[in-house]
């Protein structure tokens, strides 16, 4: 995958609309001092390059009740086909609570961050894992407390 590089105008528009998704065309030509359709172009550029992957709705998952995070470390079996392993990751995907999934080193295959109302739902998680009949071990670590979160669009450093 090709690096894109960002400029500074594109480095201020992804700022604005990191801030706010929904802001308007004209107030981000405002902000980066050309037209209208100048940013409009520059913005359906970055989404044709991939950088703007989509535009979202931020939810506070602990004002809708979702208050459990964890992270689980997921281990599969030495004989684990490949198809077995893509059967794993679409259970992953295709399951609600579990907001991410990165395959890791070490000796673990990959770790989930998920988000959940309650402990039984994470346990869930778990129990679909292991009737999968590939999951040679789980180790499920519960959050105590989100000291911070960032967006990621924090770190585009803007230089003004």
């Amino acid at each position: 995958m090709t690096t894109y590089h960002l400029d500074e105008t594109d480095k201020l528009l992804l700022k604005a609309l990191s801030e706010d998704s929904r802001v308007s065309a004209a107030s981000l030509a405002k902000i980066v001092g050309m037209t209208r359709q100048a940013v409009a172009d520059r913005m359906d550029r970055l989404r044709a390059e991939g950088v703007i992957q989509a535009y979202t709705l931020s939810i506070n998952p602990d004002r809708i009740g979702m208050t459990v995070r964890a992270f689980i470390a997921i281990t599969l079996m030495p004989a684990c086909s490949d198809a077995e392993e893509a059967r794993v990751i679409q259970l992953l995907k295709d399951n609600a609570w579990v907001r991410e999934c990165y395959r890791v080193t070490g000796e673990d295959y990959f770790q989930v961050r998920v988000v959940a109302p309650n402990i039984d739902a994470i346990r869930s998680v778990v129990l679909d894992l292991r009737a999968t009949g590939v999951v040679q071990g789980t180790r499920t670590m519960l959050a105590l407390q989100t000291l911070f979160e960032k967006d990621p669009a924090g770190f585009i450093e803007v230089n003004t």
